[in-house]
């Protein structure tokens, strides 16, 4: 917990330090006589708000599925290997493609996916001589071609720009509005919020991602626990 909250906070940090000087900035003009005067800003705000919260629980709701399909597909997977295993003649087959999924899932660039696939093919080959040729080595196939285009799928980058300049808008616009002591303390709320709801999902959209300032990652317990006891 603790280093998950270093982590949020060392994300968090420039955001806040851009937006703190902004606000200093702003501040600094708010006592010439050319400043503008700003009033009933209160529709703009919801309604700039309210556009905010519907985009990034769009962009939640796609991640987060997303990360569940890929945990439930990966037990699937397992599943199925549990059962192919019991052939003696694939058997070192399967334990070398498990631990060769795992290593993919755990950096999956193109070239490793690429790779990937062409295992999966030669498997599911000799899992065919073999006899097996139903509903669990089709859907074991369906479910690790799902797995390999998932892990570098990512939210269109259109969407990432449109919410990102709304961020922007939005920080401004308080940055502009509140103003005196009470507007860094909006200012800083704000951030909080809306920069620390975008850097989780930003997180979540690279559930693969395993490196030591992630945050969210996918659970592969199931097939380590597969690889161990094999």
């Amino acid at each position: 917990m603790y280093k998950i909250s270093i982590n949020i906070f060392l994300k968090l940090f420039p955001y806040v330090c851009l937006a703190l000087l902004i606000k200093t900035a702003v501040w600094l003009c708010e006592s010439e006589y050319w400043w503008p005067t700003i009033t009933s800003t209160g529709i703009i705000t919801g309604v700039v708000g309210f556009g905010i919260a519907v985009l990034l629980g769009s962009k939640l709701s796609v991640v987060n599925g997303r990360l569940y399909s890929i945990e439930d597909a990966v037990c699937r997977i397992v599943g199925s290997l549990r059962i192919f295993v019991h052939k003696k003649n694939v058997s070192d087959d399967i334990k070398y493609w498990a631990q060769k999924f795992e290593k993919t899932l755990n950096d999956p660039t193109k070239e490793e996916i690429v790779e990937m696939r062409f295992q999966t093919n030669n498997l599911i080959k000799k899992l065919i001589e073999e006899g097996y040729d139903g509903p669990n080595l089709s859907g074991f196939s369906r479910d690790v071609s799902y797995v390999l285009h998932r892990s570098t799928a990512e939210i269109p980058i259109a969407y990432e720009c449109f919410l990102t300049i709304i961020n922007i808008l939005y920080i401004l616009l308080i940055s502009l509005t509140v103003s005196g002591p009470s507007g860094f303390v909006a200012i800083l709320i704000v951030v909080f919020v809306l920069m620390g709801a975008g850097v989780l999902i930003e997180d979540m959209d690279h559930p693969l991602d395993r490196n030591d300032s992630s945050l969210i990652t996918v659970n592969l317990e199931p097939l380590r626990q597969f690889i161990e006891k094999k």
